[in-house]
Parts: C-alpha cells; structure tokens; sequence
C-alpha cells in the first residue's frame, strides 16, 4: 500500500508544479552524494519534505550531480565491451521499428544531418530484448529504477515494452571522439520522461582537455565538466537547453580506441511505431 500512496503522491506533486512554466535556463549546479540521493528515495513517504524538494529544484532548474554512483572499474569494463563490440561489427543503424538488435553507428557530418539534434559521435545502443549484453542492464537498472520513480513513474515501468507498445527502455553509450565529437544545444520533450539521466564514463582533465557538458543561462554558457567524476550521475529536467562542447586535446597516452569523451544515457522513447513520434529538439 505505501508504494501505491508515494508513487500517486510523486506524481501529483510533478503534475502540481508542471502548471508553471517549465525551465530552459540551468540555476544551480548540485552535488549529492548517491548513498545520500538513493537512501532518499529509499525511505521515501508522502510527507517525505527531501523528496519535494528535490523535485521542486530540479523543475526550477536545477541540475544534480550524483557522486560515486557506479564504480570505475565497472565504467572501464564496459567501455572494454564497447570496443570489443565496434571491433567486431560494422557501423550499423536499424529503426526501432520491430525487436531490432543491439548495434553501434558512427555518426559523422554527413549523418549527423538525417538527425532532429547534430551530433558528431560513436553511439552504441542496447534493448532489453536482446539476450545479448545484459550485463549491461544490471548495472544501471536498479539506478534507473529508482530515478524512474522519483520522475513520477513505476520502477518497472517500459521494462517490458516492444516497439509495438510505443515507449521503449533504450541505453545508449557515446564516445564523443577527440577534436570532432559534440552535440549541438538541446532539449527534450517530458511526456514520456521527465528527468534526463547521464552516466559519466570519463574525466576532464585525464580523458580530454576541453570539451563537455554544458547548460545556459540565457546567453551565457556553463561548463560543468570539472564536477563530473567517472561513475557519476547527472539527472535533469527534460527542458533544459543543454549541449556538449567539442572534445579536445584528448590523452595520448591511451588507446586510441579508448580516447575522446565517454557518456551513457539512461532514455525511454518512443518508437519508430509511434505516430507523431516525440524525439529531441533543437535548442537555439
């Protein structure tokens, strides 16, 4: 009964403050440390005060930093899987259209124009479906359960979904490659998901000089990548413009497979079946 009662009460709560105007510039940059935001979340119940704050900041604008959420050395090790995988198929794309399998694309300038939101990068994609690399999923999903939750959703929610159901669970994880690799500035819609999550797999500074996640504040652009640690989480709300900067001056001395910026995104959207399917925005 008290997790029917809290998940009403997170989303009437969403629901309550979504009447005002969403944010599209960043306030605050937060740091918490993730025994702190998951025991939080653990403990929640409907009076819980730390739970609608942390929701009230992040719709006016609020971006958090979650520190030490997942341990380096499982980062490398998929990144290890990573470039196993691309080494052994070729760049691919399939439509998420029917139960596709798990590829890998590289997404140069001439690609990056099909797409709504330019990027430049090496994207590797994983559906729940597949049998294949679902060591994968066992390392985020008891995470992203629980951020599904604090966004007013189930735990399990999509964790079942095929392409026919409309929404699907999807992880993608993109090197960003060294003096090339960006993403435009962006937004999404919150239909479907109100809180982006970002899972850090390098470090400004070791893995790259310059480059990397930044937000806005009208005009002026923030840069927040030297408070980003590997295995650290970043989770905002949807409208938020946000971009990465090119990566540059990566280390020479890693491989060079391994070099540019690596980053994980844990996203449900829609499929190619939906009609009117919602996707990211461009954000001038």
């Amino acid at each position: 009964m008290k997790k029917k009662i809290t998940k009403n009460f997170i989303k009437k709560y969403w629901e309550e403050i979504e009447k005002k105007k969403p944010p599209k510039n960043v306030k605050n940059i937060k740091i918490i440390e993730s025994k702190d935001f998951f025991n939080a979340i653990d403990n929640y119940s409907d009076k819980s005060l730390l739970i609608k704050k942390i929701i009230s900041n992040i719709y006016s604008g609020d971006a958090l930093i979650i520190k030490n959420a997942i341990s380096k050395k499982e980062i490398d090790k998929i990144k290890k899987k990573l470039v196993s995988f691309s080494d052994k198929e070729v760049s691919k794309f399939f439509k998420m259209n029917k139960k596709c399998p798990n590829f890998w694309r590289r997404q140069d300038e001439s690609i990056a124009k099909k797409y709504s939101v330019k990027a430049i990068r090496d994207s590797y994609y994983f559906f729940r479906w597949n049998k294949k690399e679902k060591d994968i999923w066992k390392t985020f999903d008891e995470m992203w359960g629980n951020l599904k939750f604090l966004g007013g959703l189930q735990k399990n929610s999509f964790i079942k979904n095929v392409p026919k159901d409309g929404v699907i669970d999807r992880v993608q994880i993109v090197r960003y490659p060294e003096n090339t690799g960006y993403i435009e500035p962006h937004f999404h819609n919150p239909k479907n998901q109100r809180l982006i999550i970002s899972v850090y797999m390098s470090k400004k500074g070791i893995d790259y000089k310059d480059g990397g996640t930044c937000f806005y504040k009208g005009k002026k652009m923030i840069n927040i990548e030297s408070l980003i640690d590997v295995g650290d989480i970043g989770i905002f709300y949807a409208t938020l413009k946000h971009s990465v900067n090119p990566v540059k001056k990566t280390n020479n001395k890693i491989r060079k497979k391994f070099r540019g910026r690596w980053w994980c995104g844990l996203y449900s959207p829609e499929s190619d079946l939906k009609k009117n399917r919602q996707t990211s925005s461009p954000s001038k």
